[in-house]
């Protein structure tokens, strides 16, 4: 089966070409540029080792709560990862959909439940964090429901946050995307722990703990930001260049990737398929995770362009990553790479792109003028209007969805056309 995109074409492209004909219409997304980078902040301060890292690979073949717990602590003690007491935590977890567990898309709570579990047991506060690839109704809380982690949290008192809720912070250090935007969790918390699901990925090739950081751009930018590359014929190889330049922002301290079952055949949607593959790596550098995973799978890390973009900028080097531990061979399929769409096909297929987009909408009669929206929009996209009501500029508005969430007086709600409401509706009753 094809990618998600290709998979949601075939099912509404008759129903779409039937509804408008030869004339396809753009849809009201905002366009794909953006602002011209000044001043702002650069990378998080973490942890991350330069050049040769210590992997540790622990055998875990079940999503038994004791056993990934004590796999994750012998994980840890092999990398003499520097436990500290009293720090606030922040875990990123790979909640792509609202998928349930055994669909293999998410990363499994039992994993998220160690890492709760072994940091509560140091005095440290938990907060799990995450924005859901595409939106959904009820969006990235929703996602922490079907994925049972809304459940370790109450379980282990960790807060939950939606990053789409939170204040943003402008990056500009990075040298392929730049500026970009990221959740201002990330500097707001001690430690960040990546904790990525191993899959694999129509576009990446291969997904892990690089792509997993790019969770922490909120909402929709994630897709406006893939929309200013993919007019590029070197496209799929390119783009692990944006994917790199947010995990260096992002830096997180620690990587523990979930390659208990992982994704295989297919990804990173539930259009893949679940296989054993029995591991936890860790390593407090993600880069040395992933070249770890991808020998695993059978992988050259060279192939995937953001473990070689990594490498390239001296994050990891293959030849002095250390892997303590028995590393397992389990062979995935490599996919094919993207094809590239020309004439009515591309017309159709950036259709369709821009359709998984939504845009905010403010309704005037709910509307209290607190003027929230306007002081929180990072982009400065919201500004008074008539009468004193605010208004959204489209060509500033990076449709981060964040302004949904800071209105007290649900004044704000998130719109799709008729096509974005179909792609929902297939979603749902395929469960990808």
């Amino acid at each position: 089966m094809g990618s998600r995109r290709d998979f949601i074409k075939h099912l509404i492209a008759l129903a779409l070409l039937m509804a408008f004909g030869a004339r396809l219409r753009r849809s009201g997304c905002a366009a794909a540029s953006l602002p011209a980078p000044m001043p702002g902040n650069s990378a998080r301060q973490g942890s991350t080792p330069a050049g040769g890292s210590l992997v540790s690979v622990e055998g875990c073949e079940r999503y038994s709560e004791d056993e990934v717990y004590a796999a994750v602590r012998r994980s840890l003690k092999a990398i003499e990862y520097p436990m500290l007491q009293g720090k606030k935590v922040l875990l990123k977890p790979n909640i792509l959909a609202q998928n349930r567990p055994e669909q293999g898309t998410t990363t499994h709570p039992a994993v998220v439940a160690a890492l709760c579990r072994i940091f509560a047991e140091n005095g440290c506060t938990v907060t799990i964090g995450e924005s859901s690839a595409f939106y959904q109704g009820g969006g990235t809380e929703a996602g922490f429901a079907t994925s049972g982690i809304a459940d370790v949290a109450r379980k282990y008192g960790a807060t939950l946050t939606a990053f789409e809720s939170t204040d943003l912070r402008k990056i500009t250090s990075g040298r392929a995307l730049n500026p970009f935007y990221v959740t201002d969790a990330v500097f707001t918390h001690d430690v960040v722990v990546d904790l990525p699901k191993l899959k694999l990925h129509r576009l990446a090739r291969y997904t892990g703990a690089l792509k997993n950081t790019y969770g922490c751009i909120p909402g929709g930018a994630k897709q406006l930001y893939h929309k200013l590359y993919q007019a590029r014929d070197d496209y799929q190889d390119f783009w692990g260049k944006p994917l790199v330049d947010v995990y260096e922002a992002v830096n997180p301290d620690l990587t523990v990737l979930d390659g208990i079952v992982g994704l295989d055949e297919d990804g990173p949607a539930a259009n893949g398929k679940p296989r054993l593959t029995g591991a936890i790596i860790a390593s407090q550098n993600g880069a040395a995770v992933d070249i770890a995973a991808c020998r695993m799978i059978g992988f050259d890390p060279w192939w995937v362009p953001a473990v070689a973009e990594a490498v390239h900028r001296g994050m990891a080097d293959p030849a002095m990553v250390k892997i303590l531990g028995q590393l397992p061979a389990v062979p995935y399929r490599k996919l094919p790479d993207l094809e590239k769409k020309t004439g009515l096909a591309k017309k159709v297929d950036d259709y369709l792109f821009d359709q998984l987009l939504v845009r905010p909408v403010i309704d005037r009669s709910a509307c209290m003028k607190c003027d929230k929206c306007i002081q929180r929009c990072a982009l400065h996209a919201i500004a008074a209007g008539k009468g004193g009501f605010p208004t959204i500029d489209d060509a500033l508005c990076i449709r981060c969805y964040c302004c949904e969430k800071y209105c007290p007086s649900g004044a704000i709600a998130l719109h799709g056309g008729g096509i974005n409401h179909l792609i929902r509706a297939v979603r749902v009753i395929t469960g990808i």
